[in-house]
C-alpha cells in the first residue's frame, strides 16, 4: 500500500546551506523511491522563524489534521521533542 504524506514547516538547527540541503534532500527521497511534489524556500534573515513556528502551534487546520513536532534548540536527546496534538 502507498501512502501520500504533507510536510509544511521548516528544517531548522541544519549544517548544510540551501543548495545542499536540497541535493541531499532529494538523494533521500529518491533513495526510496519516492517523489516531491511541493515548493521550496530558503529562509531568510528577515523571517522570525520562532514566530512562524509559534502561528503554526496555534493554527486550527494544525490542530484538526495532525500533530506537530519542535525540536528544542537547548535539549538534546530525551524529551528533545515537543508534540503538540
Amino acid at each position: 500500500m502507498r501512502f501520500d504524506i504533507r510536510l509544511d514547516g521548516y528544517i531548522v538547527n541544519c549544517d548544510k546551506g540551501y543548495d545542499e540541503f536540497i541535493d541531499d534532500f532529494v538523494e533521500w527521497l529518491e533513495s526510496n523511491g519516492w517523489g516531491y511534489a511541493g515548493m521550496t524556500l530558503p529562509v531568510t534573515e528577515e523571517e522570525n522563524i520562532e514566530a512562524e513556528i509559534d502561528k503554526m502551534l496555534t493554527n486550527e487546520h494544525y490542530k484538526k489534521w495532525g500533530g506537530f513536532l519542535v525540536l528544542n534548540d537547548d535539549e538534546e536527546e530525551e524529551g528533545a521533542v515537543r508534540k503538540v496534538d
